[in-house]
């Protein structure tokens, strides 16, 4: 008799599971990466050539290798639907696309041949009403043009794409707040290589403004937002007016989230509107600091009430202790005097100045209107008095000014401390008087620009350049202030030199100053993660004595380079720079930290 035994059901297990480690343990072994280098031949299409290897995996996963040769042709199968997609974008529809993989190479060599064919051409477009029925006759007219489409051009995807919200948008700035599209045809004739556009719409009721409903506000008079509304009850609906009405409600900076929309009615043909805002906190507390090896520590702070009467009047407080400078200034804004972009504006400081060039202490009083006549551009007038004393030997020990600042300042740019694109630019003259002094009358200006351009899609790359010119007519050198010269050098002018000394100095080393300057900047910044930066800069200027500046004479240049640290309030600035013209009292180098950029 034999006896058999069966194996346990807990035994067959453990012997499946041995079995499992095992072919993963082999299989581990077995595993050999296929390192390869992948080969885009051009299309003569530059454009074309740039998306494709954009789009291709092939290309963006080339430092991770796949671990067999089925897989690396499994990535190239893959990548020729990607690129099929990249070539019918670009109006190519009859492309081929051949990949070839030489395996026996080490590492695998991949190219990969793109023939576009011809490129289609649209040939035609146009707007209809839902179901391709005729749109009312009260329907804007629509061209291509109207469309950013070109009849007769390169039938490419992207601008037949946005021609969905150009439509939308065209009907809803023509008294259409509902127009929607239904949907989009587009028709490819492989034999005349062509292509044809229709877009079908959903124009929805023409309507009339009607009464505006706001809601979210707290503690700000609903007067303000009224004023800001560019719209009237029974005007023809314009998204264009609901656009630019956001846009001023959210530079006022009272307001966290701003949202206007349409609402429909029965029956339709006037269309009520809702405002909704989110009022921001209306205090704002700010501390900086800044760190200069010729000037030591600034630090300062600031205090400010946005609101303070319930008419977003702003009321700023601002204070800054440095071994240089240390001051007191309050200042205090009221909207809306005469109309709207009208502000009252008012400063009363207080600053002592203890410099290598002159110590004084000026007290300061003005007020005078600001008049925002568009976006980002504001013009401003003031009458402003100040008494200073000094114990610099070149001057009065105390003299008194009546002044007249005119200015127009203009900001395009994208960021207070950090911008990326756009510019900037001021001007400011600034006629003098001292009532006591009659010679001391005098015209003091000052123009200055910037421009901020990404060198690419993103911000990993952004140029940047400032310049800025000075000038003083009707008084000599020796009679003008030392607080009212013209001075370059230091972390906002001439990095290199110390603050102020970028420019001649009198014969006991001391920074004299000027009737005019000049002052330039060029910079370089660089990414290298979403954090850290680098920063190389060429900065130039000097101060004259002439009432214009002598173009002839040489700059003071210098040259650095710095690290930045962004962060949510703003890049953090380290900046290294040497003086290229050094003079006796120049440093070796100067080093500078503060918040924000340069310029």
């Amino acid at each position: 008799m034999v006896k058999t035994t069966v194996p346990s059901r807990n035994a067959k297990i453990l012997r499946t599971l041995l079995f499992a480690a095992f072919l993963l343990m082999v299989g581990g072994i077995a595993r050999a990466d296929v390192p390869y280098e992948v080969t885009f031949q051009p299309t003569g299409d530059d454009d074309l050539d740039s998306a494709i290897e954009d789009a291709s995996q092939l290309s963006a996963l080339n430092d991770r290798p796949p671990d067999s040769d089925a897989a690396l042709r499994s990535r190239a199968a893959a990548d020729r639907e990607r690129i099929n997609a990249v070539a019918r974008s670009f109006g190519y529809y009859d492309d081929q696309v051949e990949i070839e993989i030489d395996a026996k190479a080490q590492p695998a060599k991949v190219t990969v041949k793109v023939t576009p064919g011809p490129q289609y051409l649209l040939t035609s477009v146009s707007v209809v009403g839902p179901g391709g029925l005729p749109l009312p006759v009260t329907a804007p007219p629509l061209a291509p043009a109207d469309l950013k489409l070109e009849i007769g051009k390169p039938a490419l995807a992207a601008p037949v794409a946005t021609g969905d919200s150009l439509v939308e948008r065209i009907f809803q700035s023509h008294g259409f707040p509902f127009a929607r599209i239904k949907q989009r045809k587009v028709t490819i004739d492989h034999g005349a290589h062509s292509m044809t556009v229709v877009y079908e719409v959903e124009p929805g009721h023409m309507s009339l403004f009607g009464d505006t409903k706001i809601t979210g506000l707290e503690s700000l008079d609903p007067g303000y937002v009224h004023n800001r509304i560019l719209w009237q009850p029974g005007q023809p609906y314009d998204i264009g007016k609901v656009d630019k009405t956001r846009d001023a409600l959210v530079a006022t900076n009272l307001f966290s989230t701003v949202s206007i929309k349409p609402e429909q009615n029965d029956p339709p043909g006037v269309t009520p509107m809702l405002l909704d805002v989110s009022e921001r906190l209306q205090h704002t507390i700010a501390a900086t600091a800044s760190y200069s090896s010729s000037d030591g520590f600034e630090i300062g702070g600031s205090w400010e009430h946005r609101n303070l009467f319930g008419g977003a009047e702003d009321l700023k407080v601002t204070a800054a202790v440095g071994n240089e400078v240390s001051a007191l200034q309050v200042d205090f804004r009221t909207p809306d005097l005469f109309a709207v972009g009208w502000d009252l504006i008012s400063s009363l400081g207080v600053i002592n100045l203890d410099t290598d060039a002159f110590n004084a202490t000026v007290a300061k009083v003005a007020a005078g209107v600001e008049y925002k006549a568009v976006a980002r551009i504001a013009f401003g007038a003031q009458l402003s008095f100040e008494r200073t004393t000094t114990n610099n030997y070149q001057v009065a020990g105390e003299y008194k000014l009546i002044g007249l600042p005119v200015y127009v300042k203009r900001d395009a740019s994208d960021d207070l401390l950090n911008p990326t694109r756009g510019d900037r630019e001021s001007i400011t003259i600034t006629p003098y008087t001292d009532p006591d002094y009659s010679p001391l009358t005098f015209v003091s200006g000052k123009v200055t620009g910037s421009v901020y351009q990404r060198l690419g899609d993103d911000d990993t790359y952004v140029f940047a350049a400032s310049a800025a010119v000075g000038a003083t007519f009707g008084v000599s050198l020796e009679n003008l202030p030392p607080d009212k010269r013209f001075y370059a050098g230091g972390g906002g002018s001439v990095r290199g030199y110390a603050f102020q000394h970028a420019g001649p100095n009198s014969p006991d080393g001391d920074p004299r100053g000027g009737l005019s300057s000049i002052e330039t900047s060029i910079e370089l910044r660089y990414k290298l993660t979403q954090t850290i930066g680098l920063v190389p800069f060429i900065d130039a200027g000097n101060v004259y004595d002439s009432s214009l500046p002598d173009f002839g004479k040489k700059l003071f240049v210098g040259a650095g380079l710095g690290v930045r640290y962004y962060t949510g309030l703003g890049p953090v600035r380290l900046d290294i720079a040497v003086p290229l013209d050094k003079q006796k009292t120049d440093d070796s180098f100067q080093i500078y930290v503060s918040l924000g950029q340069a310029f």
